[in-house]
């Protein structure tokens, strides 16, 4: 077919124009700005025989009548060469390829090079109307991208930038809006857009959504507690303490002779393996405890029934907890029981340490505490603090609204309280971790399938006993996890553990509770396979809900800083790299990055003031007082 080419013929390649140059084995072709390339006959069609010198004259647009020729052409085939002639009055290159780019464009004709045909009125119509409506939706597009820019936005807006505030959550992984607008794509710009065009504020917190945690409170039927024996141990002088302002108390502590009695929340009663109530706890795995406020794995019908010390005489699972001679704690007895609970805070339980039966159960605690520091526990004194906010009771976002005008709270504030070592606090943490491992002996004892906590120990092993020791201690630290086999848990100094004390509040711990429960009652057990996979769902819903409670600390410490910016703060230099540094902020439970650190040492006090916070990136900037 290369006689069908010759030098100075208009061809089509790849939809552009080209020029023959030279015909032989391959067909030599001039592209636009010069370019040459060779290619085979069946990759290039003949437009027009030419001759054609410059490919810049097909730029000259010539005059025609595209509805006149559309008119005359109905129910007629012509070719590309015809239709030309039909629509510029001749035939020559530049008309033919203008005539080629009316096929293209598939109005009013459409078919081949070689049999083109006219469309009918209504398909032309039709085609005309969509193209119109892609015009003017690309003119409503440029006009919102115009408001964006100008922050000048309207509700017709709110469609395109929920989209953005999808992103900003991390329900998508791109967008439109800030493609188009040259900014790049990530949460932290989306929520910084938002910010800017005041559809968030600061007090939207993004977080708890951002990694896939509940937003709202569980709300399924509650059944009533079962009616079957329980042991009365309502003599027992029992307490259960808990921070300030605790809503779900769910462990307690007795005396009882040289034994510790521990007592849980008894959920395992009220919610059965693969209930509603299971099922939601399962996929929440853990309560989200934020500043602005408590998102529950279970309703709170639930901690009503079963929170100790919430009713005159509460249901628990009451663990008897033995101490051998080396410390080691056994589980003498687990029973169903009635309890009659005191609640305290730490603060005032604090002041009894020395009566009795406080100090007798520290005795009990401290022996315990001895032994794990002894087989390597972490002691790692780090401040610790506890945030609370004005905003209260519910999470802010755009996508629960459909007007513009969206109530956000303006004025709100954000106290930061520390949470201080207290006696107290120290024998309470002990004695939970008494019967988990007890309650671990006892699992591993009886062949009971269970999530056990285990964590490696760190490379190098030591004894921190500054503030800057301990931050560099802590982050050599691996992380714990939940394992079927039980194994070390390096940080706590134990052998083997297990979380029991807390199945109101983690989804773990209420696996326990099942399966322990069975047992005792003579039920079946929730095998291997089907403990694995509720573990891993369990350690997936909480580890995102330990990320969103960081995170949202970490955002409203930054806001705390930020109403407070003439507050000059002290701080400890916690680790140093020539003249950079961090600073950790006991008041605050934070630490920043900061330069010019040349002259300080490791464990120095500094004074620092904010410059200034990128609330979207959670960043912060201090100067050196």
């Amino acid at each position: 077919m290369a006689q069908n080419f010759k030098s100075h013929s208009l061809v089509l390649y790849k939809n552009a124009p080209a020029i023959v140059d030279q015909v032989g084995d391959k067909i030599a072709i001039q592209l636009a700005a010069g370019k040459m390339v060779k290619v085979r006959v069946k990759d290039i069609q003949l437009l027009h025989p030419g001759p054609l010198k410059n490919l810049a004259d097909l730029d000259q647009t010539p005059q025609g009548d595209v509805d006149g020729a559309w008119e005359l052409l109905q129910g007629e085939t012509v070719d590309l060469t015809e239709l030309a002639d039909l629509i510029y009055g001749e035939a020559s290159p530049v008309t033919v390829w203008h005539a080629w780019l009316v096929l293209h464009e598939a109005i009013h004709f459409t078919g081949s090079i070689e049999q083109i045909t006219a469309r009918t009125e209504a398909e032309v119509d039709a085609i005309l109307r969509k193209q119109r409506e892609k015009e003017e939706a690309a003119a409503r597009w440029q006009d919102y991208l115009q408001r964006v820019k100008d922050h000048a936005i309207e509700s017709d807006d709110i469609p395109h930038l929920k989209e953005v505030e999808r992103l900003a959550y991390r329900k998508a992984s791109t967008n439109k809006t800030l493609k188009a607008l040259g900014i790049e794509v990530t949460q932290e710009k989306a929520h910084r857009l938002l910010l800017q065009l005041g559809l968030w504020n600061e007090a939207v917190n993004p977080y708890p959504a951002r990694f896939d945690c509940a937003t709202t409170q569980p709300e399924l039927e509650v059944p009533e507690l079962p009616d079957e024996q329980r042991e009365d141990l309502t003599a027992l002088e029992t307490f259960a303490i808990d921070d300030d302002n605790c809503s779900d108390p769910d462990d307690a502590i007795s005396l009882d002779g040289e034994c510790l009695w521990i007592h849980v929340a008894d959920a395992a009663a009220l919610i059965q393996a693969d209930s509603p109530l299971d099922l939601e706890a399962r996929a929440r795995g853990a309560n989200c405890y934020l500043p602005e406020i408590v998102i529950n794995m279970l309703p709170s019908a639930v901690t009503t029934i079963l929170g100790l010390g919430l009713q005159e005489v509460s249901p628990a699972l009451s663990f008897k907890i033995g101490v051998e001679e080396d410390g080691t704690p056994t589980c003498l007895k687990i029973i169903p029981s009635w309890i009659r609970v005191q609640r305290l805070s730490y603060s005032v339980a604090d002041q009894r340490m020395e009566t009795a039966p406080f100090s007798e159960m520290r005795v009990i605690t401290e022996f315990f505490r001895k032994r794990r520091i002894a087989h390597g526990a972490a002691e790692i004194n780090l401040p610790e603090v506890k945030l609370k906010t004005s905003v209260d009771g519910e999470l802010y976002n755009l996508s629960a609204q459909h007007e513009l005008n969206i109530e956000k709270p303006d004025d709100y504030t954000i106290e930061i309280s520390d949470l201080p070592r207290l006696k107290s606090r120290d024998m309470v943490t002990d004695a939970m971790l008494m019967a988990g491992e007890a309650i671990a002996e006892f699992l591993i004892k009886n062949e009971i399938p269970a999530p056990f906590a285990a964590q490696p120990p760190p490379d190098e092993p030591a004894t921190p006993s500054t503030m800057a020791e301990s931050f560099s201690y802590r982050k050599k630290f691996k992380r714990s996890g939940l394992h079927l086999d039980p194994d070390l848990h390096a940080g706590l100094g134990l052998e083997r553990y297990t979380r029991a004390t807390s199945p109101l509040r983690r989804y773990s711990d209420l696996l326990v509770h099942q399966q322990v429960r069975a047992f005792i009652g003579g039920q079946p057990l929730i095998g291997e396979a089907d403990m694995l996979e509720r573990m891993s769902q369990a350690e997936v819903g909480g580890g995102n809900t330990s990320r969103a409670e960081r995170l949202s600390n970490r955002h409203w410490t930054l806001l705390h800083m930020q109403q407070h910016p003439e507050t000059i703060y002290r701080g400890v230099v916690v680790d140093k790299r020539d003249d950079r540094g961090t600073v950790l902020i006991p008041d605050l439970g934070i630490d920043v990055k900061m330069r010019r650190m040349t002259e300080v040492e490791l464990d120095d006090e500094v004074e620092v003031q904010l410059l200034q916070i990128n609330l979207p990136e959670l960043d912060f900037t201090c100067r050196m007082v």
